[in-house]
Parts: C-alpha cells; structure tokens; sequence
C-alpha cells in the first residue's frame, strides 16, 4: 500500500509527508513542481526503474549509466532513453518496451488512450 497526507495552506500550494522528504507542489511550474510534473516524474523513473531491472535480470548488469528525458503534452509522454551505446547496440529494443510496459506500475494506471512513447538513443 502507498500513502500520503497532503496539507494545503494556501491557494495552489500542497505538501506531502509520506515516504522520505515531504515534496512541495505549486499550481504553476514557475514555482517548482506540480502535480502534472510529478506524474511525469513518476512515469520517467518507473520506466528508468524498469529498464535498471531489464538489464539485471537478462545481463546481470547493476551499475550503468543511463539518463532518461521526459515530457508530456496533449495526452503523449515522450521518453528519451540514454543508454551506454555498446549496450544499446546489443540490445532489442523492442524487448526492452515490451519489459517497461509489462512491468512499470505507474505506466499500468493510465488511460488506454493515453501515449508513452519510447526512444532510445545510445550515448559513449
């Protein structure tokens, strides 16, 4: 079970306590993080997460670097997966969207209609 308790104390300001530091949210990214952006965080690291778990559990691997960029706008999620090139180049891509998908929680609670596009770019 996840949980949460979220204080409002004025208008377009939340703070959560939970697990770990409380995040602060605002109603305008000018500010700091929002609730859309935590969503864009979550989504960005359970498929970061996911493509860890991927390569540990077909290639043993536990420390890679690898950085993934993210946004979304009018219903699509665009990830940007940056993965040492060798690795990439001996990798299936498509194994490796297929492991996101069947495995990333956050990916699970969206809408059917909405998009999670994955690109794969390797980096030296």
């Amino acid at each position: 079970m996840y949980q949460t308790k979220i204080t409002g104390d004025k208008l377009y300001h939340a703070v959560s306590s939970g697990y770990g530091s409380p995040i602060e949210t605002f109603g305008f990214v000018e500010k700091g993080e929002t609730p859309m952006s935590l969503l864009v965080i979550a989504l960005s690291s359970c498929v970061t997460m996911c493509i860890q778990g991927y390569y540990k559990r077909k290639h043993g691997l536990e420390h890679f670097d690898m950085e993934t960029v993210a946004s979304y706008d009018d219903g699509t999620f665009e990830l940007t997966i940056q993965l040492p090139a060798q690795l990439l180049a001996e990798t299936n891509q498509e194994a490796l969207r297929d492991y996101a998908d069947r495995y990333c929680r956050v990916k699970s609670l969206l809408r059917e209609d909405i998009i999670v596009s994955m690109m794969f770019e390797g980096v030296l």
